[in-house]
C-alpha cells in the first residue's frame, strides 16, 4: 500500500494519508465526512521509483463551501461540461 503525503508550496502538510483509491489530478479529497473539514484539490502526483511514497501536490480549502465556490464542477455546474 502506498504512503500518500500532501504537499502545499513544497511543504508537507499531511503525512501518511490513507486513501481508498489512488488520486488523480483534478480530484477533490476531503479529510472527513464533515462539511467543515479541510478539502484538497489535487494538482499533480509525484511518484518515486522503487518506493511506496507518493507526494500529492494539492491546493487546500478550509471547508466544503470554500471548495465549492472556487472549483468549477465541484458541487456546482459551472464549466462542468465545456461547450
Amino acid at each position: 500500500m502506498a504512503q500518500y503525503n500532501f504537499i502545499i508550496s513544497s511543504a508537507r502538510v499531511e503525512t501518511d494519508v490513507k486513501l481508498p483509491q489512488a488520486p488523480h489530478a483534478g480530484d477533490v479529497i476531503s479529510m472527513g465526512s464533515d462539511v467543515h473539514s479541510p478539502h484538497y484539490l489535487v494538482q499533480r502526483i509525484e511518484l518515486f521509483a522503487n518506493s511506496d511514497v507518493v507526494n500529492v501536490h494539492v491546493q487546500r480549502f478550509p471547508d466544503q463551501l470554500a471548495a465549492k465556490l472556487a472549483i468549477p464542477g465541484f458541487r456546482n455546474n459551472r464549466s462542468f461540461i465545456e461547450s
